[in-house]
């Protein structure tokens, strides 16, 4: 689509990993498509996250475990205009978490 712009942001941590799009300016949106996540934390849970304001809003929540998670959205997640967006686990020694999509 003419004026999208694509992202994919992965962020890794021993404890708590936090992989994060940055808002992206005013009337427009971020569009989630795919998320993943790993996790060596036997009841460690994924979730994608809109900030509003400072206040989270989970917009998807799975447990995982130990192991991975991965999810295409054939309906993207849309999150409130102007707004960040982020993919979140936790972990003991290991995790890491995965966002795409687009900005329309």
């Amino acid at each position: 689509m003419i004026g999208t712009k694509k992202f994919s942001v992965t962020h890794t941590h021993a404890t708590a990993a936090k992989a994060e799009e940055a808002a992206p300016g005013a009337g427009k949106r971020i569009f989630v498509t795919d998320i993943a996540g790993s996790s060596d934390k036997a009841a460690s849970v994924l979730e994608v996250v809109q900030d509003s304001g400072g206040t989270a809003v989970v917009k998807f929540q799975s447990q995982v475990g130990i192991g991975h998670f991965e999810k295409s959205f054939g309906t993207p997640l849309i999150i409130t205009a102007n707004k960040k967006a982020s993919v979140e686990i936790d972990g003991t020694a290991a995790c890491m978490a995965n966002i795409g999509g687009f900005i329309l």
